[in-house]
């Protein structure tokens, strides 16, 4: 009687689980994937209790903390159908595990694999860094065509494809064309820390000029005035 009772018991935990992480994963046949990898800063030194999620179709299959060593070992759930992503100090939304000082690095899959190994490497994250770039139109009758470069503190790469890119260095942009009697713009950048951003721009039609503007600190103001 007493193993019935304990039998029904799990049988309803395991349909509660399952119901709360979606029909897709696939706990029935105990399907395992291996994420390693090591996180350190831009110096080398490991970053320990940084958060590594794996996710799915919203779906968060496991999750662990760097060790002392900025190490990580996580075995996590599987999903049958939908791609797997690896998120590392991310979602800030909702994980409270999340270090505020680093950026992020999420790898993003377009399609399911078979994988039960992700080999991840060393992982570096910087510290965040924020460019208020200000673009003020004096008097006059000049046009600018303008491109924005830089380093986002949220990278987002790849993870199911062959040699993928390793780090996000100014992969993102804002692009923009004023006229001479355009409003002042300003432009909020979350960025990495030592990273530097280029601000190619062209007057009047002329030819591309390139301004770059180094992060040397938590907070850079920048005004460029047309």
């Amino acid at each position: 009687m007493k193993q019935n009772i304990l039998k029904f018991l799990l049988l309803t935990i395991l349909i509660s689980f399952s119901g709360c992480l979606g029909d897709d994963v696939d706990i029935e046949s105990n399907r395992r994937l291996l994420v390693k990898g090591k996180i350190t800063d831009t110096q080398g030194a490991p970053l320990a209790n940084i958060s590594v999620i794996t996710s799915a179709h919203d779906d968060d299959l496991g999750s662990t903390l760097t060790d002392a060593d900025g190490n990580f070992n996580l075995v996590s759930l599987d999903e049958q159908f939908d791609p797997l992503d690896i998120l590392i100090n991310a979602n800030e939304f909702y994980n409270p595990n999340i270090n505020t000082d680093y950026g992020s690095r999420s790898y993003l899959s377009t399609q399911h694999t078979n994988r039960v190994l992700y080999e991840l490497g060393t992982i570096v994250l910087g510290k965040r860094a924020t460019l208020n770039f200000n673009i003020n139109n004096i008097p006059g009758d000049n046009t600018l065509n303008f491109e924005l470069k830089f380093t986002p503190s949220d990278c987002q790469l790849p993870l199911n494809i062959f040699d993928p890119p390793t780090d996000c260095n100014l992969s993102e942009n804002i692009t923009g064309n004023l006229a001479s009697n355009s409003e002042n713009k300003t432009f909020t950048v979350p960025s990495i820390l030592g990273s530097t951003a280029l601000f190619e721009y062209s007057l009047n039609g002329n030819d591309t000029q390139t301004i770059e503007i180094p992060l040397t600190n938590p907070e850079t103001n920048y005004v460029f005035e047309y």
